[in-house]
């Protein structure tokens, strides 16, 4: 797996290590390192979860520095796996970072898992963000501030547990399309026979109170989703027959 770490709203280390011990579990248990990006001011981002988690290798740090509180720190890592790109260029350092990502995978199913990027303050920059799902460069995870945002693509089944009764659980479509797609659901309050055929599909949903195995299940049977759940949830994805 690889992370690429980002400005913006990221929830706090503790939260997510539930997600990371699931990770290293699925590669076989042992340390193993998660390969690291940092993008301009997420490499304090990364600093923090390395401080409390400290499972993480950084390979790379770029970006053009518009947002880091302190260029000082650079000087702390070794000059060779520091970017420097200008201010005024065409892609954002979180492109930058999630092209670098894709250029590091070891093999085509290496996840990639986004953290930061999220909040209000910048609406626009939040919006663009969630249109990379619709793009090459897409993560498979983006861990916001109070979210986590897996993608779900075409022959692709997700299994959803550890949700409380209010829990919400959202699912959307890309920025590719507002209509189109078909997806199925078991588990939920209301099932994927409910979902609206234009825009949102569904938004905070919840599990059903007879869930079996208090487990939520989707298949996406034709398109690409993208699953809003909170970081509290256990998620896995797979391709089914």
């Amino acid at each position: 797996m690889i992370c690429v770490f980002t400005g913006g709203d990221a929830p706090s280390p503790e939260s997510t290590e539930c997600f990371f011990s699931e990770k290293r579990k699925e590669q076989g248990g042992g340390f193993f390192p998660f390969k690291s990006i940092a993008a301009d001011s997420g490499l304090e981002t990364f600093e923090e979860y390395q401080a409390k988690l400290e499972i993480f290798s950084i390979k790379s740090i770029l970006g053009d520095w518009d947002s880091i509180k302190s260029k000082e720190k650079l000087s702390e890592y070794p000059k060779e796996i520091i970017e420097n790109h200008i201010v005024d260029k065409d892609y954002t350092d979180t492109e930058l970072a999630l092209e670098k990502a894709h250029s590091m995978k070891d093999s085509p199913d290496e996840e990639i898992v986004l953290i930061g990027a999220g909040g209000g303050k910048r609406i626009d920059h939040l919006i663009a963000v969630f249109d990379l799902f619709s793009t090459r460069l897409r993560p498979d995870t983006w861990i916001t501030g109070e979210q986590f945002l897996h993608f779900l693509g075409e022959g692709m089944r997700a299994e959803i547990s550890n949700l409380a009764a209010n829990d919400t659980v959202s699912v959307l479509r890309t920025s590719e399309s507002r209509t189109g797609g078909k997806i199925e659901s078991k588990g939920l309050k209301w099932e994927s026979s409910l979902f609206r055929l234009e825009g949102v599909p569904s938004i905070s949903n919840r599990m059903s109170e007879d869930a079996a195995c208090n487990r939520i299940e989707l298949k996406s049977i034709e398109g690409d989703f993208v699953i809003a759940l909170p970081n509290s949830a256990k998620i896995s994805i797979f391709p089914f027959d």
